[in-house]
C-alpha cells in the first residue's frame, strides 16, 4: 500500500476537523480503501465520525458478489470482460470488498479469483480411521557393513542375526554396502584373503543363506568400492554373476553407493532410500545423518532413510524422515581404536505399517545389539556374572 505523505495527514487532518466520515473522506483519497482511511485517522489518533460503517454496498458490488458466489475461479479479465468495466477499476473493487471482511482471493499475476463468502467457512474436520493404522504391514531385516575377508568379521552375529530373521518370518534383508573388506594399503594386513577374486569367492561361500530369505545390498564407494575407483570393478555384479553360478539366488544387486525403493500401496506411495555414506563419524553418532538429511533438496526427500558407513546404531526422525544407521557385524578394528571409534555390533528389525494413501504412519525400529568377543567367551565358561568378566 502507498504511504500517506505529510501533504495526505494534513488533508485527512482537515476533513476529519469538519465532520466528515471516513466513508465521506475516501472520495478524496482515489485508490485508498475504507478500512485504510479509517485506520490511519486513528493511528493519527483523531476522532473518527461513526455515522458509517463503510458495509454499504453499491449496486455493482452486488453484482459482483452474486456472480463470483456461482464460481469456483476467475480471473479479473474474465470479470472485466463479464460487467465491460476496466481491470483496474474490477481489482479495486475486489480489494475494497476485502477490506471490508469478505473473504476472497485475488492472486498476482493472472489475477485468479479463488473465493469469496461473507463469512469464512471453517474447515471440515479430519477423517482419521483406525484402519489407516492396520493397512499394510511391512517388515524387513536391515544391516550394513558386515567386512566378510576382514580378521576382524564377525560371521557368529551375522549367522545369528539371518536365524533370528528366519524365525521372525523376514523374507526381505536389505543391506547397505561394505559386504567386503575390499584391498587398500592401510588394511592389507587386516585381511585373511588376498585379491579381488578370492575376497568376492569368499564372500559368496561364507555369507548367510536361509531359505526363504533374499539379501538386496548395495556397495559402498569405499572399501568394495575401492576396486571401482581404481580398475572400475564393480563388485557387487561380480558377486551376483558368480553367486548364482555357485548356486545361489539369494543376493540381489541393487547398485553403487545408493538406491530408492517404492513402496507401493492402493492411493500412494512412499520411498525408502538405503545408501552408503562417507567421511568420518561426527562428534556426536546422530550429527552426520542429521546435516545429510538437511542437505536433501524439497521433493528429493524419502520416507525412510537406511544408512551404512559409519558402524553406529541409531534411530532418528530429522525433517520428519524415519533414519537408521545400520550398525555392523565387524569387531572394532585397530584403525577404529586409533581413532576412538566404537563399533555398534547388531542389526535391525524394522516393521512398518504403510496407509492405503501411502504415508508411513506407524515405524517400529527394532535393534539387535551384540557385544564382544569377550563376553561370550567367558559365559561360555560359566563366568557370567560381573565379577567374573572383571577377572
Amino acid at each position: 500500500m502507498k504511504k500517506y505523505t505529510k501533504e495526505d495527514e494534513e488533508k485527512l487532518g482537515k476533513l476529519n476537523q469538519e465532520g466528515l466520515s471516513p466513508k465521506e473522506i475516501l472520495e478524496y483519497f482515489p485508490g485508498r480503501s475504507y478500512s485504510a482511511i479509517r485506520s490511519k485517522l486513528v493511528n493519527m489518533k483523531l476522532k473518527v465520525k461513526e455515522t458509517d460503517t463503510g458495509e454499504e454496498t453499491t449496486p455493482f458490488e452486488k453484482k459482483l458478489i452474486k456472480f463470483l458466489e456461482s464460481k469456483s475461479q476467475i480471473t479479473v479479465l474474465d470479470l472485466a470482460n463479464r460487467f465491460d468495466i476496466g481491470p483496474n477499476t474490477i481489482k479495486k473493487t475486489l480489494d475494497n470488498l476485502y477490506d471490508r471482511g469478505y473473504n476472497l482471493k485475488v492472486r498476482d499475476g493472472e489475477d485468479q479469483y479463488i473465493e469469496l463468502r461473507k463469512e469464512s467457512t471453517p474447515e471440515p474436520p479430519l477423517k482419521i480411521s483406525i484402519k489407516d493404522f492396520f493397512n499394510k504391514e511391512i517388515k524387513f531385516g536391515a544391516i550394513a557393513d558386515t567386512h566378510l575377508g576382514s580378521k576382524y568379521e564377525r560371521m557368529d552375529i551375522l549367522n545369528i542375526l539371518y536365524d533370528i530373521f528366519q524365525k521372525e518370518n523376514i523374507n526381505v534383508v536389505l543391506h547397505g554396502g561394505n559386504y567386503v573388506d575390499g584391498e587398500f594399503y592401510f588394511n592389507k594386513y587386516e585381511t585373511y584373503t588376498k585379491g579381488f577374486d578370492e575376497m568376492i569367492d569368499n564372500f559368496i561361500e561364507k555369507y548367510p543363506q536361509r531359505e526363504g530369505i533374499k539379501t538386496h545390498f548395495i556397495s559402498g564407494d569405499d572399501h568394495e568400492g575401492w576396486w571401482m575407483q581404481r580398475e572400475g570393478l564393480d563388485a557387487g555384479r561380480v558377486v551376483v554373476e558368480r553367486a548364482k553360478e555357485a548356486g545361489r539366488e539369494d543376493l540381489v544387486y541393487l547398485g553403487y553407493q545408493e538406491r530408492d525403493l517404492v513402496l507401493k500401496n492402493k492411493k500412494g506411495s512412499a520411498l525408502l532410500r538405503i545408501m552408503h555414506a562417507g567421511g568420518g563419524t561426527a562428534y556426536a553418532d546422530s550429527y552426520s545423518t542429521q546435516k545429510m538429511v538437511e542437505s536433501f533438496a524439497e521433493g528429493e526427500k524419502p520416507h525412510i532413510l537406511l544408512v551404512g558407513h559409519y558402524h553406529k546404531s541409531i534411530y532418528h526422525t530429522p525433517r520428519g524422515i524415519h533414519v537408521i544407521q545400520l550398525g555392523t557385524t565387524q569387531d572394532q578394528t585397530k584403525f577404529m581404536r586409533k581413532k576412538k571409534l566404537r563399533a555398534h555390533m547388531g542389526g535391525w528389525i524394522v516393521t512398518l505399517n504403510q496407509a492405503e494413501t501411502g504415508e508411513i504412519n506407524r515405524f517400529q525400529p527394532e535393534w539387535i545389539h551384540f557385544w564382544n568377543k569377550e563376553f561370550y567367551r567367558l559365559k561360555e565358561e560359566g563366568k557370567e556374572t560381573l565379577e567374573g568378566i572383571i577377572k
